[in-house]
């Protein structure tokens, strides 16, 4: 009888431990030709990181002008090849930085003196106009958000002719119309923040 019967169970009934010890003696064999096979596939696979870590030479020549150039092939002339890292290359300097020129006092929030100045009548003035303008777009936009929000209906607006409740038109419109209500209200909010007193 065959290890490879008593594996699979051919056997009258022995113990455990006895049938794994059976199964490994007579599967030992072909093991070993199967790892002599993956050697061969193996060996090119481990040489590959030491390939990676050779790096490219590098070249240093003359060219016609005379100037030294750096590369990893050979051009010009008197070339020698360069062993090991180039972290700088020769001739070259960071540019030089420039100071930031600092504002001084006299320039900082101050109006040099031929600025025109506009007397204190004349800013009030403006100043009253630009509230009026202010209190008018106001009142203009509370209206434009009264009218939007009986529109809406409180997200139930009434259809338009010839428009069905739940139809893909009529949530659009109400879609729209949520839109123009959160926009006017931005406005107001807005306008109000400007309308508000200034504090100095």
């Amino acid at each position: 009888m065959s290890a490879q019967s008593v594996c699979f169970g051919h056997e009258p009934a022995r113990t455990l431990t006895a049938r794994l010890t059976i199964c490994s003696e007579s599967m030992r064999p072909l093991l070993r030709p199967a790892g002599a096979l993956w050697w061969p596939l193996l060996w090119p696979l481990l040489a590959l990181p030491a390939a990676a870590q050779q790096p490219e030479p590098i070249w240093a020549c003359v060219d016609d002008q005379g100037h030294k150039t750096f590369s990893n092939v050979i051009t010009g002339h008197d070339c020698h090849r360069i062993d090991g890292v180039v972290s700088t290359i020769p001739g070259t300097s960071a540019p030089a930085l420039r100071p930031v020129p600092v504002p001084s006092a006299a320039t900082r929030g101050v109006s040099p003196a031929n600025f025109p100045r506009v007397d204190r009548d004349t800013q009030r003035m403006r100043d009253v106009d630009r509230r009026r303008i202010l209190e008018e777009e106001l009142r203009i936009e509370q209206e434009r958000l009264t009218r939007l929000r009986e529109d809406f209906n409180n997200g139930t607006p009434h259809p338009a002719p010839g428009e069905i409740v739940g139809s893909p038109g009529y949530r659009e419109r109400t879609q729209h119309l949520l839109d123009n209500i959160e926009r006017s209200e931005g406005s107001i909010a807005s306008l109000k923040r400007e309308l508000a007193p200034q504090r100095y």
